[in-house]
């Protein structure tokens, strides 16, 4: 129930989107994105960029690689924006999800999902297809927000996501119906503990370096083929 209501959220944000993002991120959310690039780099094969919405984050990873870019995102709305967006670019826009990607075994040299992946029904299977997919000694890159482990940090950003990211939301989007930043918490309680994420993509990729930025809010996981 929780997607089903991301999905409707989200497409009803496409406008304010971006902007709102920086808000309450305190434009910490395209540092953590070209951060993420940057460690990631270099960047060789066909890219592919989960969760593509409505692609500022796609004209970003543009500029750090030489080949083609395919952006997957579940909905038809994101895509839309996305292409009067980057019209110049010629990106390749596929619908799909990330627990079963429409791509062929070891078709693609990097993977990314920003602010993306933590709306996903089964993380460990969007991984595994994520890995799926990667050549060998592809590049997988993950950003999001975080989850401390640390109890005091953890409560928190709980407390932040609950209260603070809804009514910073609702100010900046002008009082948009609904207020659906408000689903925003619901997908945090539902993420692992950043400790806990480091290990699931360690269990599939055999290690995950993690970076964590404005006390664990925010996360930049690394990881590579091998």
């Amino acid at each position: 129930m929780v997607w089903k209501e991301v999905i409707e959220a989200l497409d009803s944000i496409i406008d304010d989107y971006e902007r709102v993002n920086h808000l309450i991120s305190f434009f910490q959310d395209d540092k953590a994105r070209l951060k993420g690039l940057e460690k990631a780099s270099p960047i060789h094969g066909v890219s592919l960029e989960l969760g593509s919405g409505p692609g500022n984050y796609s004209a970003m990873i543009q500029e750090h690689i030489e080949s083609e870019l395919v952006c997957l995102d579940f909905s038809g709305k994101m895509h839309a924006a996305a292409k009067e967006r980057n019209a110049e670019l010629n990106h390749h826009y596929i619908r799909g999800v990330f627990e079963v990607l429409p791509f062929r075994t070891e078709a693609m040299g990097f993977v990314a999902a920003a602010y993306a992946l933590r709306d996903s029904l089964d993380k460990e299977a969007s991984f595994k297809e994520a890995h799926r997919v990667l050549g060998e000694g592809g590049k997988f890159l993950l950003v999001d927000i975080g989850k401390p482990d640390n109890f005091i940090l953890r409560s928190g950003m709980s407390t932040y996501m609950h209260l603070m990211v809804p009514f910073i939301g609702a100010i900046a989007s002008r009082g948009r119906p609904n207020n659906p930043w408000r689903i925003l918490f619901d997908t945090f309680k539902l993420l692992p503990l950043n400790g806990s994420l480091q290990r699931m993509i360690t269990s599939v990729f055999g290690y995950a370096e993690m970076t964590e930025l404005s006390l664990g809010g925010l996360v930049i996981l690394t990881s590579e083929k091998n």
